[in-house]
């Protein structure tokens, strides 16, 4: 019974010292993009979409199915970018990274039909741009 309490006991001590509002200087050194919770939510769907697009291509490529490719990458081309007036709040170089990363979206479309490697080629153009855009920016709710 003592060591239960003891073990209680030590796990609310370490568990308060953990939580205190006294927090060490985040490591993160990408630029914080600030945004409403409303915003941020917006952002963390496009970039849902484009994975499950990234997803979808693959997966269609695997199966050889150039229809399914096209649908995939349609999902996420310029068309369906983010509400201008959302894009104003993001900077510069985020919106350059996302536009090229919808126009590599449109290329995939259009070169659905080109083949295996012709499809993996431009998914990893895309992904570029998805990591370009990660390693520079972090997302912030306000």
């Amino acid at each position: 019974m003592w060591l239960t309490r003891w073990i209680v006991t030590g796990a609310t001590v370490l568990f308060a010292v953990g939580c205190s509002g006294d927090k060490a200087p985040s490591l993160d050194t990408r630029t914080a993009v600030q945004l409403t919770a409303e915003q941020h939510n917006a952002v963390l769907l496009e970039m849902r979409t484009m994975l499950a697009s990234v997803n979808g291509a693959l997966g269609a490529t695997a199966r050889g199915d150039s229809v399914a490719i096209r649908a995939a990458a349609n999902a996420s081309g310029m068309a369906v970018a983010a509400d201008p007036a959302l894009e104003k709040l993001l900077p510069a170089d985020w919106l350059k990274l996302a536009t090229q990363t919808h126009q590599g979206f449109d290329s995939l479309a259009v070169a659905s039909g080109g083949g295996r490697d012709t499809v993996v080629a431009r998914l990893g153009r895309v992904t570029t741009g998805c990591v370009s855009c990660h390693a520079m920016y972090r997302l912030t709710t306000r």
